[in-house]
This record gives structure tokens, sequence and C-alpha cells, in this order.
């Protein structure tokens, strides 16, 4: 069995604190932790806490004040719109360079119920619509291509804008046009799946990482840390470190760096190159945007 990297699941307290303390910003920085799930409660299915925070925005503001630490967000289909969820993702992306990702699971406690963006009345399990979802943030995201940014000066052409396409997404979600925002010049986000009991995991490539259950990510409470053998499960490569509910953030920390010596070391620089994940084939989607833009003269 190999040695796992080390990785961090923040709940909305937790969260919470890490915000209002610089010391432990830079204590969290400096982990050698692959990475942290932020709002771990939104998708594991253990339920609300007292305290929580938009994960997305915790990411925006922690993307500016740390250097190395790299995160998912936890995300929601029946709070946010895959397009709005795109946005975010490709957003944190350009804002972390490419230190950031996405991930979905159990419902989202803090989310009204129903799923309001669902445009079908049939029977679908969660599993499919959280599936349907990241298809088309993926889709999304990459529907912009960074490459397409030249900023050519000799003719005038900012953008070869014929290269953005549409993303005319017709599932259990609908989206279409392109994103407005362009693809992360570190490619694509890392999209992830946390596999509960309700929502198991989904097969095939749809998506990078999967944690839990089935998945090469394997989850042990902070509480076992001082007593965890150093391996990690079969076929897995990672190890996920959750607090008990109700658990401090230093508490977490504490326990992390109780096992920084018995897993992986890890590098500076994005997720998916950290992880040394293949980078996603562009999603064969629909018709250009854009015409092709027309050369001019500059004065």
């Amino acid at each position: 069995m190999s040695i796992p990297f080390l990785s961090l699941a923040l709940d909305g307290p937790q969260l919470v604190e890490l915000l209002a303390d610089d010391a432990a910003i830079r204590r969290w920085d400096e982990l050698p932790s692959a990475f942290s799930v932020l709002g771990v409660e939104r998708v594991d299915g253990s339920g609300a806490r007292e305290a929580t925070v938009d994960a997305s925005v915790a990411a925006a503001i922690l993307a500016g004040r740390t250097t190395r630490a790299r995160f998912l967000v936890a995300a929601s289909p029946t709070r946010d719109h895959p397009y709005n969820l795109a946005r975010r993702v490709a957003s944190l992306g350009h804002l972390s360079r490419g230190r950031s990702g996405v991930i979905f699971g159990d419902h989202d406690p803090y989310a009204p119920a129903g799923d309001p963006w669902t445009t079908t009345d049939v029977g679908f399990t969660r599993g499919e619509q959280i599936a349907d979802a990241l298809r088309a943030v993926r889709a999304l995201e990459q529907s912009w291509p960074y490459e397409s940014v030249v900023g050519d000066l000799d003719t005038g052409i900012f953008v070869q804008s014929n290269l953005i396409r549409h993303v005319d997404h017709d599932g259990l979600h609908r989206t279409a046009g392109p994103l407005t925002v362009p693809e992360p010049p570190t490619g694509a986000s890392v999209t992830a799946w946390l596999a509960t009991d309700r929502v198991p995991a989904i097969p095939g490539d749809e998506t990078d990482l999967v944690i839990g259950a089935g998945g090469a990510v394997r989850i042990v409470d902070a509480d076992a840390a001082e007593a965890w053998s150093g391996e990690a499960s079969d076929g897995g490569g990672l190890l996920l470190l959750r607090g008990r509910p109700g658990s401090t953030l230093a508490e977490l920390l504490d326990a992390a760096e109780s096992l920084a010596g018995r897993t992986r070391p890890v590098g500076d620089g994005p997720l998916r190159q950290v992880l040394d994940l293949s980078v996603p084939s562009r999603p064969a989607v629909g018709r250009a945007a854009f015409p092709q833009p027309q050369p001019h003269a500059v004065l």
C-alpha cells in the first residue's frame, strides 16, 4: 500500500474560526496537505452546524491570504444552479491559480427543500441529479478556452471569440450559451464527489476524485489520528481527516500535524498537478458563440 497524501475536512464552525484568525490561516497554509474540503457538512450528510459560511465566499478570501493551501469548495445543485456554480468554480480557479476545485455530495442541510433547478417531474436519484449538474459545470467551465485570450496588439484581437462555444446542456438541469468567465490558465478545475450511504459514488470518469466508500480517498476521524497505522486504503492514495461535530479548528490542526510525518510530502502548485490528475478532455459542445474576429488597424 502506498503512503497517502493528507487532506482535511473543515465544517462550518471550523471555517468561521479559520477566517477570523490570521495565525490559524498561516498554520493551515503551512500544513503538508494535498487539499482541504471547505464546508464538509454541506456534502457528507452529517447535518447543519450552529455556524457556517458559504464555502465559495470563504475560498475567495482564503485564496488571497494563502500561497500553498489547496481546497475543494462544497457545493449543491439544490442550492445553486449549475451555471452559477460554474462561474464560482472558474473564478476561484483564477483567484487561487489552480489551487481550488469543487466537491458535490449529499443534500446541503442549509438549502431549501426541493429541487428548484431541475426541469423534469420524472423521478431521479440524488446521484443522478448531482452527476448531471457536475457535467454541466465542467462543460461550462471549459466553454471559454483560456488559450483563446491572445491579446494580439498587431491585429487588435483580444480574444479569438470564435473558439468560445455554446453549452446547451439539456439534462435534468438546462443551460444555454457559454460561461462569462474564461477557463483558468491551469485548466479545468478539479471536481470531486463525497460518497455516502444515501448518495453512493457515481460510476465511470464523471469526476476526478471520489472520497469515502468506494473511492480513492479514505476518511479518518481526527480522534483516531494518533492510532492510524500509516497505510492508505486499498487502491487509495489519500486520507481525509475529519473532526467530530463540535470539535475545534485547533483540534483538527493538531491532529493533522501529528500525521504530517506519516503522510506523503507535497509540493506547491495547482491541485490537479499535486494529485497528478489527468486533464479532462474538452466536452463536445455546440456551435461557436461568436463569429471569427476580424483584424483592424491599431493606432
